[in-house]
């Protein structure tokens, strides 16, 4: 990893090349996509990391035009054209998290880029759409009433597939754009961490790690957008609950930095740190209650006085 990450800083054509090489080996290696994906995607972070924005920014652009070249060429242009948007839509919050956590030096600054990114698109869903409950039901038995078509025989299956897309519905936009903020902030974490490897300074994400949390406002204003989506306020209460669901990212990451820095100042054993991963997958209300209330509670100074004492 420190041979390519040191390729990748070399210069903007070997940091394309890179990019370039993973995103057209995952269309033709699909069980390898997810990782090459991230890959990809955290070289594009590390080349905006150390060289700056606009280098970023050329490395950005010129990685897509060089995939959508060359996948329109091999495979037709449609597929380009899908492939471009979706690379544009992922890579720019990346390019723009890279910049504004290479200015700030913060993580929760770069955090709160995805997040309100991820607010944004679910707005535009909203505006241009409309509510997804009323539009995606009927898109889906659209495209299933074609496959019942050709294959009679699922009937049984694509009628359940029916039926979960109607209890989707209402979560759709917000479950797409958490997802979206959720992969993002571990490729920004993934191209941060392997820069401090090739600057052979391992300790520093660890401590920017440590130091995620977001102040007493945002912390407020995430009570609010919570409190709006349980009453019926009709569209109000419907981009409330898709909004809930995005920032649950941020507050679960500066959660899970709380209990790293008060179970590494109560010197706890590693078995109660894995209580705590399996807790964010299991229950991941407990640790974003956690980031939320971290303003008010201050469980790392706490605890790491209680250490001093």
């Amino acid at each position: 990893m420190r041979a390519l990450g040191r390729l990748v800083v070399a210069g903007p054509y070997q940091a394309v090349l890179a990019i370039v090489l993973c995103i057209v080996l995952g269309v033709f290696l699909p069980p390898l996509a997810p990782v090459l994906g991230y890959v990809a995607a955290a070289a594009l972070v590390l080349h905006s990391l150390q060289l700056g924005a606009r280098a970023g920014a050329i490395v950005l652009l010129a990685s897509v035009a060089v995939v959508a070249l060359l996948i329109g060429v091999l495979t037709g242009q449609q597929l380009a054209l899908a492939i471009t948007a979706i690379l544009l839509a992922l890579w720019t919050p990346l390019w723009l998290a890279s910049v504004v956590l290479r200015e700030t030096r913060s993580f929760a600054m770069a955090v709160l880029v995805f997040a309100l990114l991820g607010m944004l698109a679910v707005l535009l869903v909203y505006l241009l759409l409309g509510d997804p409950v009323q539009w995606w039901p009927a898109y889906i038995k659209e495209q299933l009433d074609a496959v019942l078509a050709a294959q009679p025989e699922l009937s049984e299956q694509l009628g359940q597939l029916s039926v979960q897309a109607e209890r989707f519905a209402p979560v759709l936009a917000g479950s797409v754009a958490a997802g979206l903020v959720m992969n993002s902030v571990l490729g920004l974490a993934l191209g941060r961490w392997w820069q401090a490897v090739i600057l052979e300074k391992p300790g520093v994400v660890r401590a920017e790690f440590f130091a995620l949390r977001f102040n007493r406002t945002l912390s407020l204003a995430g009570f609010a957008i919570f409190a709006l989506a349980v009453p019926d306020l009709g569209v109000v209460s419907a981009l409330a609950l898709q909004w809930s669901l995005v920032i649950m990212v941020p507050f679960l990451f500066a959660g899970l930095a709380v209990a790293h820095v008060t179970l590494n100042n109560l010197k706890a054993g590693l078995v109660w740190l894995v209580f705590v991963y399996i807790a964010a997958i299991l229950v991941p209300q407990l640790l974003v209650a956690l980031g939320m209330l971290d303003p008010w509670l201050d469980l790392r100074r706490r605890t790491a006085r209680a250490e001093t004492n």
